[in-house]
């Protein structure tokens, strides 16, 4: 189904949940903007991922789905909805709004995407290929606030700018996704004390644990800001650091978005479909006969990610930083 654009006078992006999985649907909406930059542009958007839109300059509304509210909240949103009368419906959760609030045009729930298709970031842009839409170079882009980078300018200011700046995360959402503590604390240690690297922890309020896990068996100083930014501080911090090493996460996402490099340790998960795709990220794995398995139980003893040492993730970032120009 191909659209007359110049009918296309209000339009609602209908995202997904997890902040990673958000992230890579970010590039929708260049091409979006791009392709009707007079049109009012509206997001839909879990609790969870609001942050990531409310100052986004090309959105016009940020509405909060929560799939758990009454089936009456339900219907009154709708209702609400219709009310505005949107003109394409771009969905990625294939959900029943589009039917439901009776969009002139929409994305197909039923989508026969190539199997040469593999990156999720390209899977997404698929739908507005099957509309008629361009999508060759979609950007992905988080809007960074001013005041984000005050925060940041606080942190790092005081920082020895000839040295280079690494942000950690040892977290994920699944606790498969995650290298060892171990892996974790051998290679902070070794990034501030051979590379003298500012190392920068970084994660939710989950990951406090496994942080303090971490912090406590390194004597060497960093800084902890688990669970002490929002996500727009997290993607200006990101965006500020000279390289992310993180799990098979939401930070992964984050800092491919900014610009940074990143280097990704995967297990369970298919690079192919998830990981980094900057010109300079890298990703560390173990090419087993069971990785990857795509389970959030593993059926043996995690060997994908207990047979990844802190050698050679050091010596990977070692390479991504050198040389490091301040």
């Amino acid at each position: 189904m191909k659209i007359d654009k110049s009918k296309v006078k209000r339009i609602l992006f209908i995202t997904l949940s997890n902040i990673g999985d958000i992230v890579l649907t970010t590039p929708v909406i260049s091409v979006l903007s791009g392709h009707f930059s007079d049109a009012r542009l509206d997001v839909m958007v879990g609790p969870n991922g609001e942050e990531l839109f409310k100052r986004h300059p090309a959105v016009f509304k940020v509405i909060v789905y929560n799939k758990r509210v009454s089936l009456g909240e339900k219907q009154r949103l709708i209702r609400k909805l219709r009310k505005v009368r949107y003109d394409l419906i771009v969905d990625m959760r294939n959900s029943l709004f589009p039917f439901l609030l009776g969009a002139r045009y929409r994305t197909s729930p039923i989508q026969n995407i190539p199997r040469t298709v593999r990156h999720k970031k390209k899977q997404h842009l698929w739908k507005l290929k099957t509309i008629g839409l361009d999508v060759d170079d979609a950007p992905f882009y988080l809007h960074i606030a001013k005041e984000d980078l005050n925060f940041v300018e606080k942190i790092m200011g005081g920082l020895d700018k000839t040295k280079p700046i690494v942000a950690v995360s040892p977290g994920a959402k699944s606790e498969i996704k995650r290298w060892t503590k171990k892996g974790y604390t051998e290679l902070i240690s070794r990034l501030a004390g051979e590379l003298s690297a500012h190392v920068i922890i970084v994660g939710d309020k989950v990951d406090k644990v496994l942080v303090k896990d971490i912090i406590s068996a390194i004597k060497i100083d960093i800084v902890d800001l688990s669970g002490k930014t929002t996500l727009s501080q997290l993607a200006a911090l990101l965006k500020k650091s000279h390289l992310v090493i993180t799990n098979d996460s939401a930070p992964m996402h984050i800092g491919v978005a900014v610009g940074t490099k990143v280097l990704a340790i995967f297990g369970p998960t298919d690079p192919r479909l998830y990981g980094p795709t900057g010109a300079n990220d890298r990703i560390m794995r173990k090419r087993l006969h069971c990785s990857p398995c795509e389970k959030a139980q593993c059926d043996f003893e995690h060997e994908c990610m207990k047979y990844i040492t802190s050698d050679e993730v050091f010596k990977t970032a070692k390479e991504m930083l050198s040389p490091y120009e301040p």
